[in-house]
């Protein structure tokens, strides 16, 4: 058995008050061994994680900061700016060449939105043979997911929880290899996405976990797909909870869609010394909501103002040609063309907000 366990995180000054519960977590639930945390931030010091580092020495383990620059990492990552995880998600393609001390040899990852429920010793502590990854098993992911892999020749890998042969990948792959496959995922998907990437490159290479002892993710796909009692028995036999979302940002601080994990994170959360800000920046989320529905409502108003002017000015027109021009036909042939553009505009619209609720269900926050 290993006598330290490294383990990696990505968030940052907006997000540090919901990554205290997935660290009081980990801390609370790990305690056989000494714990390295490494905190990959762009604007976080050690004088701001003055809470996460007491729980640290509480239980006897050490946080690390290691420097993240976003901006140079946005010349190579693409993430469409309507999307909700920032640049700073993608670190791990730089976690093994430029991030880690060189003294590590294997890392597992965790995420902000998580809470760790049990000891991670056995999973970290597993033989990588010839693979360069471990990860919870593919059956938990959306079948939109595994279909995608499949289809771009890669195999499907969760990163919450995932571990990584740190030392054997420094070996055999260079960053620039790692950056030429977040390329192809760009091509194929239109965005960066490490899950993605790593599926890619590691393929046929990545040892599985069962998700039911690993990681469940919960949230209104997996719910429909996987259904409440099969995630309501992985919870009492999981390491970890992560609650992912869509462009709807629902989590357990910002309950869109209420998951039955939702409960085990506010379990953890009391006594945090964030807790007050949990519903002030809720309530902050839920205002901004309430203004783009006014918007929406606002402009929806306007739509059916231009539309009922549009009609009269065509019923006019069509008026006008009949009875003064006495061009019955002509009159016909411009409500014809004015029923046709409705329906061509109509149909657009449609076909946009069909396209904008695929796109955001397609899209997952890691």
């Amino acid at each position: 058995m290993r006598n330290v366990m490294n383990i990696y995180i990505t968030t940052g000054r907006r997000n540090l008050k919901y990554a205290y519960v997935s660290i009081k977590s980990l801390f609370q639930n790990n305690r056989t061994r000494e714990i390295h945390l490494y905190v990959v931030s762009e604007d976080l010091t050690l004088e701001d994680m003055l809470h996460e580092r007491m729980l640290a020495d509480r239980y006897g383990h050490f946080i690390h900061i290691l420097r993240f620059d976003e901006e140079k990492a946005g010349e190579y990552i693409y993430i469409d700016k309507k999307d909700h995880w920032p640049i700073g998600t993608m670190s791990s393609y730089w976690l093994f060449h430029e991030l880690l001390p060189e003294d590590v040899d294997r890392i597992m990852v965790i995420e902000s939105d998580t809470v760790i429920v049990g000891d991670l010793s056995e999973i970290y502590d597993m033989d990588f043979g010839d693979a360069y990854a471990i990860c919870p098993g593919p059956e938990h992911k959306p079948e939109n997911h595994r279909s995608f892999m499949k289809r771009i020749g890669g195999d499907t890998l969760t990163f919450v929880l995932s571990m990584y042969n740190v030392e054997r990948i420094r070996k055999e792959f260079t960053l620039r290899e790692i950056l030429q496959a977040d390329e192809q995922v760009k091509r194929m998907a239109g965005y960066s996405q490490m899950e993605f990437t790593f599926g890619l490159l590691f393929r046929s290479y990545i040892k599985y976990v069962p998700g039911s002892i690993s990681c469940i993710d919960e949230n209104e796909r997996y719910v429909e797909e996987l259904g409440y009692d099969h995630i309501t028995a992985c919870e009492k036999t999981a390491k970890i909870l992560h609650f992912s979302s869509y462009k709807d940002y629902s989590k357990p601080w910002n309950p869109v869609s209420i998951m039955p994990g939702y409960v085990v994170w506010w379990k953890y959360a009391q006594g945090s010394p964030y807790y007050k800000e949990y519903f002030e920046e809720q309530w902050k989320l839920y205002d901004k909501v309430k203004q783009e529905k006014a918007v929406v409502v606002k402009n929806v108003t306007y739509r059916n103002i231009l539309l009922c002017a549009f009609v009269l000015f065509t019923a006019a027109a069509v008026s006008t040609q009949w009875l003064v021009a006495g061009n019955f036909g002509m009159g016909v042939l411009l409500f014809a063309e004015a029923v046709l553009a409705v329906g061509v505009s109509m149909g657009i619209r449609h076909t946009g907000i069909w396209w904008n609720k695929r796109q955001g269900r397609n899209n997952t926050e890691e």
